[in-house]
């Protein structure tokens, strides 16, 4: 079978939820599978660097079309991607973009979460456009098979668009174990706290700076600890950011809350060890990388209790209501103070980690291709 895996997700050349979801499974699903023909594409105006997948099955194609003429033209179908990737049975999508292809084509998605759809008010005007643009209705009904990343993500679908339930399969994400272990090596830690600035003990939030992401909630809850802990923000600047920094600007506990940007892959392990915890108080999340990889190094977690982070924490972490200041301060407060919860939340979150596999859900999604 051939294979065409769109990978135009990985054009912004940052790596987050969807990136990392991409690359992972990428790199799983090509080692696993020596039979189908895989073509790999992308749309760019210069090269991104794909990491080593050079298999003898797989090819790499990229195309310089402005991608607004190529959206265009896909959306009123005036062109198919089978014009860029030449034929193939199978179109996999690791995120919805826009697309047209032969009707004898088989069509495959990733469903991340659908807060485009159930919480518009979390985006700019450009990307709620964007998301119309993109007909999340009729390309779910297309679609031969969706990999929803979540029991949570399913019911929406379900709910939602009336999507039968047997067309839907939940395949969680994994991990990388390699890179995130309960062992990072102090010298990476002496690194990252040197060429970051970190403070000595702190908190972090690792997110992408956006409205969904809840860092309002965290910086009021902060201000109400009891504590000597800092407070450490990492990730990349998103859209409406500009009412937290003037939150932080005129915080009472100014002086100790860090911006430090946006943190590599390569980087994250070492400072989300050094942190004596990971927050993440998120109005609504499809799935939760962070609170994985925190789990995986050995770092206790505080979590929103809303969307999917429930199924995916579990009983590893602390749920709380990210409505909810004075309930975070308490957790935040909690996590520091009670040394015996401490040790309960790391070890429960070691056990966690372990129960998601990038090997595991590439096998899902093979099994799912192979049967359509």
């Amino acid at each position: 079978m051939k294979i065409a895996i769109d990978l135009r997700s990985l054009s912004t050349g940052s790596i987050s939820g969807v990136e990392n979801y991409t690359l992972n499974l990428l790199d799983n699903l090509l080692a696993q599978d020596k039979v189908n023909q895989y073509t790999l594409f992308y749309n760019s105006f210069s090269k991104i660097k794909l990491g080593d997948f050079h298999f003898v099955n797989s090819k790499v194609i990229y195309s310089k079309v402005p991608n607004k003429i190529l959206n265009f033209g896909l959306k009123v179908k005036a062109l198919k991607l089978e014009q860029l990737t030449g034929d193939f049975d199978l179109l996999f999508m690791p995120n919805l973009n826009q697309y047209h292809i032969s009707n004898g084509a088989k069509l495959a998605i990733t469903v991340h979460d659908l807060s485009p759809i159930l919480a518009p008010e979390f985006y700019d005007t450009k990307r709620r456009l964007w998301h119309k643009f993109l007909n999340y209705k009729r390309a779910f009904q297309q679609a031969n098979v969706l990999f929803a990343v979540s029991e949570y993500t399913k019911n929406d679908l379900i709910k939602v668009f009336g999507i039968t339930p047997e067309k839907i399969k939940v395949t969680y994400p994994g991990i990388d174990h390699h890179l995130f272990n309960s062992a990072p090596k102090e010298q990476d830690q002496r690194r990252i706290r040197n060429y970051y600035g970190l403070p000595g003990d702190f908190y972090l939030f690792l997110s992408t700076i956006e409205p969904r992401k809840n860092l309002k909630t965290l910086i009021k809850a902060f201000e109400q600890t009891n504590n000597n802990v800092h407070l450490v923000i990492a990730g990349r600047l998103g859209w409406k950011f500009k009412q937290d920094f003037k939150q932080i600007k005129n915080s009472k506990k100014n002086a100790r809350i860090k911006y430090v940007g946006y943190v590599p892959e390569r980087d994250k392990p070492a400072l989300i060890k050094s942190a004596k915890a990971l927050v993440y108080p998120s109005f609504y999340e499809g799935f939760g990388f962070q609170p994985l990889e925190a789990f995986a190094v050995g770092t206790p977690v505080i979590s929103s209790g809303l969307t999917s982070l429930p199924e995916v924490v579990n009983d590893a972490g602390l749920l709380i209501n990210p409505y909810s200041a004075e309930d975070l301060s308490f957790a935040l407060n909690e996590i520091i103070s009670n040394k015996i919860l401490r040790t309960q939340l790391i070890e429960k979150g070691l056990l966690r980690a372990q129960q998601f596999s990038w090997k595991k859900t590439a096998h899902q999604v093979l099994n799912s291709f192979n049967s359509l």
